[in-house]
């Protein structure tokens, strides 16, 4: 007598199971999120990375649709094709403004909480500098974007830096050239596109080495939590209120911090009155203007970033030290200081407005050299 054992036909895997056993990252995403592996009741404000990736994704979006119909040796008449002609352009090229505007000011904010938390002391001081590479990075992606509207101080702007990085010599004079293409002419705008997007694209790399740094950097949590669903809900939260800034901005302050006289297409002939960049560009623009000669505002632009960055090494506090009284004062103060300068060089030239700017360009720096050391150190004592 012989038994026989009935075997049902195979089960086919599930659609999920084939795309584990093919593309294992989305199981590694999903353990990600639902392992516990973040601390208790996290603020806010620990979401603004996140926040300033998404806005990062979304201006990649909408600048791809810009791309499309932007012409280089057209520059402003293609923009204005694009707000005429093309269905909703107008909408695409706000939301790109806007999206960079939030996105800046979402940038500032995070440096400035950081510099309140000390949170680049110890650990964090790799994170802090691939903070500040990220932020000199988008100014520089920022500037781009602005000299491709090629309007009436926009257009100056772009001449004024190709005709000064025609007088440097050397390795700098070199990368100028080729940076630039030379003096500004037809083909000037068409290298400015090319950057701005491979710039663009680059920043996500630096956005990458930011988050791995910032995860390295952390301290082990004593009673961790998954992401979802503690941190769900909070992620949402900030993600509306986002989206309610990027909207009032968008329908009601869709020009904020431009220069008016930048509507106006660009002439040779005609050099505006008030040359005052985009409300992000200003304070370096006006950090670089502090010192004088053919290499002093690239000097001084490279020399603002770099006390920034220097900054888990000027603080001469404790290694663990928490945040003293007198030190967040001074960083309050900075904060209002830059606040000042951008409004002041915002306002128009003047002989007094001149003189200002110079004091809170010299108390940027006196801030980060002088007092940053010597308070930190008194705290510590």
């Amino acid at each position: 007598m012989s038994s026989t054992t009935k075997t049902g036909p195979a089960r086919e895997p599930s659609r999920s199971a084939w795309v584990d056993s093919r593309l294992p990252f989305v199981q590694r995403w999903r353990t990600g999120i639902a392992m516990p592996g973040l601390p208790r009741e996290l603020p806010y404000l620990d979401w603004l990375p996140a926040l300033i990736t998404g806005l990062l994704v979304f201006l990649a979006a909408s600048g791809l649709v810009l791309a499309v119909y932007y012409q280089a040796p057209h520059g402003y008449a293609s923009l204005q094709f694009i707000d005429r002609d093309v269905h909703q352009g107008w909408l695409i090229r706000d939301f790109h403004a806007t999206g960079t505007t939030v996105l800046f000011g979402l940038c500032y904010l995070m440096l400035f909480r950081n510099m309140l938390i000390r949170s680049y002391r110890g650990a964090g001081d790799l994170a802090w500098v691939c903070g500040v590479a990220q932020f000199a990075l988008l100014l520089l992606v920022g500037w781009l974007g602005y000299v491709l509207i090629d309007g009436a101080v926009s257009a100056w702007s772009l001449r004024n830096a190709a005709t000064a990085a025609q007088n440097f010599s050397n390795i700098p004079g070199a990368i100028a050239t080729w940076f630039f293409g030379g003096p500004d002419g037809p083909g000037t705008l068409g290298r400015m596109a090319v950057f701005h997007a491979a710039l663009g694209l680059a920043v996500f790399g630096i956005v990458a080495l930011h988050r791995a740094a910032r995860r390295a950097a952390a301290p082990a949590p004593v009673r961790p939590v998954a992401m979802h669903p503690y941190y769900t809900a909070q992620v949402f939260v900030a993600a509306i209120v986002l989206a309610l800034i990027f909207v009032v901005f968008a329908f009601f302050l869709p020009h904020f911090g431009q220069n008016p006289l930048n509507a106006a297409p660009a002439d040779r002939l005609v050099v505006p009155l008030a040359m005052t960049p985009p409300w992000y560009l200003i304070p370096i623009s006006a950090l670089a203007g502090i010192i004088p000669g053919t290499y002093g505002p690239l000097i001084g632009g490279i020399l603002a970033l770099a006390v920034l960055a220097a900054l888990p090494w000027l603080d001469r506090a404790a290694p663990g030290a928490p945040p003293g009284g007198r030190m967040r004062i001074f960083v309050w103060i900075l904060g209002l200081d830059v606040l000042a300068l951008g409004l002041d060089v915002a306002a128009g030239p003047s002989p007094v407005g001149s003189a200002l700017a110079l004091v809170f360009a010299a108390w940027y720096f006196l801030h980060f050299l002088v007092l940053t050391p010597l308070v930190t150190a008194m705290e510590s004592k």
